[in-house]
């Protein structure tokens, strides 16, 4: 009964951001999380860990969000459940990057992208977000350098996927990026 509480009030949360009410969504997941009961129900716990972490990321409360997305990965470890695990973590990467801790984000992209590119079929599109951040993390500590191959094969892969926005994005950081290189000379 505690589960299936869990997971109607899981859907509700997730009708409610859908609806853009954010902190009504935030209090059906936490009301959610409590239903759950005994931790047998792991993967529900880390969908909903995810969501809180989303809509925490949406009001502003980026501790809040980087702690249920660390949450999330850890119960994912423990299912061996590889993309899943990958998204919680490409977000911490990507929620510290933006907090300005890139030392402590650069591991958590780094292994997103590892996870990434061994799974088959290749999850492009995933992985071209995970890219994405790790591009802005060099950006941010300026070594454009080495962005420079994360925006090409970004680029790409958004290309494939026709995420016209990522090859946009993609292309306006190259052009930026070759532009101060060629400035420079």
């Amino acid at each position: 009964m505690e589960h299936r509480t869990a997971a109607l009030l899981f859907e509700r949360g997730r009708a409610a951001l859908r609806e853009k009410r954010l902190k009504y969504a935030r209090q059906l997941f936490r009301n959610a999380l409590k239903a759950c009961g005994p931790d047998d129900r792991q993967p529900l716990r880390a969908a909903i860990h995810i969501e809180i972490g989303r809509v925490a990321r949406d009001l502003g409360d980026n501790e809040s969000a980087t702690s249920h997305y660390r949450t999330a990965a850890e119960l994912y470890r423990g299912l061996d459940d590889r993309i899943n695990l990958a998204h919680a973590i490409r977000h911490v990467a990507d929620i510290l990057r933006g907090m300005g801790r890139t030392e402590e984000a650069e591991p958590f992209i780094l292994e997103a992208i590892a996870i990434y590119r061994v799974q088959q079929p290749l999850p492009e599109l995933h992985l071209a977000n995970a890219l994405r951040v790790a591009a802005l993390l060099k950006e941010q500590v300026q070594s454009d350098t080495d962005a420079l191959p994360l925006w090409q094969e970004a680029s790409e892969l958004y290309r494939a996927v026709e995420v016209d926005a990522g090859v946009a994005e993609s292309r306006a950081h190259l052009a930026a990026t070759l532009g101060a290189q060629a400035s420079q000379r």
